[in-house]
């Protein structure tokens, strides 16, 4: 081990020969590392540093107690100590280091490998950590867990008779199989020691990644095929083909299909797109429209049961509602493929009849692959969406294709959330998509109508109500009088402004009488887009108000705020200096300090500590006199802020509640919690109830539940 420097200052002191611990004291008090979590220290990859955490003197504080030293919990909490054991471990197999897998296991001889950390290895390929459990631990197989009450594994049990517990099982194989670890699964299932696995997640991740290889192989080995849509829809998503081919091949495709070509389309696999639809017409179980069918769909989709009779592209077939999915992340080639495979409704029979299919196959749908999907009929927020992210090509297609269709208001989007219809325009304007702004009101120009969005509809049939989005909704049942074109409102320079496009609100000034509001110059200050606050001055009457400086600081943007201070008028509020210090910006803090007289409030050192802003809150303390509140502490714990906390109950009379330790568990900061714990427990808190011993293990060990379920990754049983 190579010396620190305190060892080679210390060697040049005669009187200090022989006397190591107090080499060793002087040099754990110059370095802070060694109170780190031990967790946190793995993710460094050193054992130097974890032996000397680990070796280092405890006892360093004057009083004696070393009340808020990290390293004495190691060793007076068995249950921080268990949980350190399992999050070491899961820093380890991130690194994949078998060293700190073996220092732990040494270290901490008393605990078992919880599942989180088997998936975590297995998810890495760590096959030398893998090894390493199955040969250094025993296994909970499926018999044991059988004979528990509740019939599952404790992971809170401390090791049994037979030595240190290792949780195989369940997702273990599956999770090396999505993360492309062959030899990772093949070894665990080589190795089974009659573990209860989810054996189909297993095949269904293989054909995810595309290993048909390793998909072959579990198939032979446990004789089955994947069970449910996962694979299908996985295989789609990463465009492989070949999965899907493998899958159809086995009589598989067909009872998994629902929703399949709405994963590919939106990923962008023409391939896949093509395979599908070209597989579903070579289907001899499907037909086209003729005759008749509104009842094809009435079971809907259930597990494995197909009922559908037509062919993807037939009328309200998935491929419409594909369209949407592709055109919305860009993939016009898969957009226009679809488009063209599509049957389109002739007349007002042929209407009632997609919107009743479209319904059912939406819900079919969202039961195979949850609600919030990208499968929707072309609308609004297609085109909402396509312009919001740039995709101007897409754009122009979507206006050439739909913009005639009567039941489509393709330029304004009802929201929700704010009760009004929003401008396609304006969303194009907010992300700086100038090219597809000018083609947009140029559309609008040529059609003669650049009114905004209609007041009355007429409504020709009940509507289905297609929600896209939770607070968007598309109006393809209803009737236009005519169709609305695009136009633009205040707020596309608004959000131009606050997005710091000036090219675009240069624009939207020489070439649009809508205007804006004070919106533009607040938000851009909040932003720090200087320039666009100074052509905004410069150019517009709109002016902005007290919310620009008061943005600007609590964004830290100090340009901003003196450019406002010396140009406008309008000032700013305490909130400034709350802002800027909440944030931790004390060069913004002291320049308001000295240069305006608005001041703060308690909300100022209450945000900095909530902030872990140690400088700011010392400044605050130091130079100001509107102090703070319990809150400070309270908050500073729910982000294990531990240096702030130290410094503001040694330096200040607010103290904390008994909040500031159920915030540290919700967080899961469990050193917060027994450091804050253990001070009250000395009568150090007045506003905190001192418990009798026993009191003081329920909570703890209460707390501990808490926090292991706040920082433990979740694993399904």
């Amino acid at each position: 081990m190579s010396p620190t420097a305190v060892d080679l200052v210390c060697r040049s002191k005669s009187e200090l020969d022989g006397i190591t611990y107090v080499v060793d004291a002087i040099s754990a008090y110059a370095d802070s590392s060694v109170e780190l979590p031990l967790a946190k220290a793995c993710t460094f990859g050193s054992l130097r540093l974890l032996n000397r955490i680990w070796n280092s003197t405890i006892d360093l504080e004057s009083n004696g107690r070393g009340m808020w030293s990290i390293r004495k919990l190691l060793r007076s909490y068995k249950l921080y100590g268990k949980l350190q054991f399992t999050l070491c471990l899961l820093e380890a197999v991130k690194i994949n280091s078998l060293e700190i897998v073996q220092w732990l296991f040494e270290r901490f001889p008393d605990y078992g490998v919880r599942r989180p950390v088997v998936y975590g290895a297995a998810e890495a390929g760590a096959l030398e950590i893998l090894q390493y459990f199955r040969e250094h631990g025993t296994t909970v197989n499926h018999e044991d867990e059988e004979n528990l009450e509740g019939g599952r594994w404790n992971e809170e049990t401390e090791n049994w008779e037979k030595g240190r517990w290792v949780y195989w099982g369940n997702e273990d194989a599956a999770q090396a199989a999505l993360g492309g670890h062959q030899d990772a699964v093949m070894y665990i299932y080589e190795t089974t020691a009659y573990e209860d696995r989810c054996d189909y997640d297993t095949i269904g991740g293989a054909i995810i990644r595309g290993d048909l290889e390793l998909a072959e192989w579990l198939s032979d080995r446990l004789d089955m095929l994947p069970d449910g849509p996962d694979a299908h829809l996985g295989a789609a998503a990463n465009g492989h083909v070949r999965s899907l081919q493998w899958l159809h091949a086995r009589g598989q495709y067909s009872m998994y299909d629902v929703g399949v070509l709405v994963r590919a389309a939106e990923a962008g696999h023409l391939d896949v797109v093509r395979w599908i639809i070209d597989r579903d017409w070579n289907d001899q179980g499907l037909g086209t429209d003729s005759g008749e069918d509104e009842d094809e769909y009435a079971m809907g989709y259930n597990r494995g049961n197909r009922t559908r009779r037509t062919h993807i592209t037939c009328l309200g077939g998935e491929a419409s509602l594909a369209i949407h999915a592709a055109a919305i992340h860009g993939h016009l080639d898969v957009a226009k493929y679809l488009h063209s495979r599509i049957d389109i409704p002739l007349d007002a029979i042929d209407r009632v009849k997609e919107d009743w299919r479209l319904y059912k196959r939406l819900k079919a749908i969202s039961r195979q692959i949850g609600q919030n999907n990208n499968a929707a009929k072309v609308s609004g927020v297609t085109m909402l969406l396509a312009a919001q992210r740039g995709h101007a090509d897409v754009v122009q297609w979507l206006y050439e294709e739909y913009h005639g269709d009567p039941r489509i208001n393709l330029f304004w989007v009802y929201s929700d959330a704010e009760a009004k219809y929003v401008s396609v325009v304006d969303a194009a304007a907010a992300n700086g998509h100038l090219e597809i702004v000018k083609y947009l009101l140029q559309v609008g120009k040529e059609g003669n109508d650049s009114v905004g969005p209609p007041q009355k509809r007429q409504r020709t049939q009940e509507s289905s109500n297609f929600t896209v989005r939770e607070d968007m909704h598309d109006t393809h049942s209803e009737l236009l009088d005519d169709p609305t074109m695009p136009s633009c409102t205040k707020k596309a320079i608004d959000n131009a402004a606050a997005a710091g496009h000036l090219d675009v609100v240069k624009w939207l000034h020489v070439n649009r009488t809508d205007g804006c509001t004070t919106d533009a110059m607040d938000l851009a200050a909040l932003n720090g887009h200087l320039e666009v606050v100074q052509w905004l001055d410069a150019n517009r009457n709109e002016g902005c108000t007290t919310g620009a400086m008061d943005n600007a600081a609590t964004s830290g943007e100090l340009a901003v705020v003196k450019w406002l201070h010396e140009h406008r008028t309008e000032g700013c509020t305490l909130a400034a200096m709350n802002g800027a210090a909440s944030n931790g910006f004390l060069i913004v803090v002291k320049w308001l300090h000295d240069n305006r007289s608005e001041g703060c409030s308690s909300a100022a050192m209450n945000g900095a500590a909530a902030r872990g802003a140690l400088d700011a809150v010392k400044w605050l303390h130091h130079h100001r006199s509107e102090s703070c509140t319990p809150l400070a502490m309270d908050e500073a714990a729910r982000k294990g802020h531990l240096h702030v906390l130290r410094w503001l109950f040694e330096n200040r009379d607010e103290g904390f509640t008994t909040v500031a330790v159920s915030n540290a568990a919700q967080a899961g900061h469990f050193e917060t919690v027994l450091i804050l714990h253990n001070l009250a427990q000395e009568g150090l808190v007045p506003e905190v109830e001192k418990m009798n011993e026993d009191a003081s293990m329920v909570l703890i060990s209460d707390i501990y539940q808490e926090v292991v379920r706040a920082v433990l990754p979740k694993t399904d049983e």
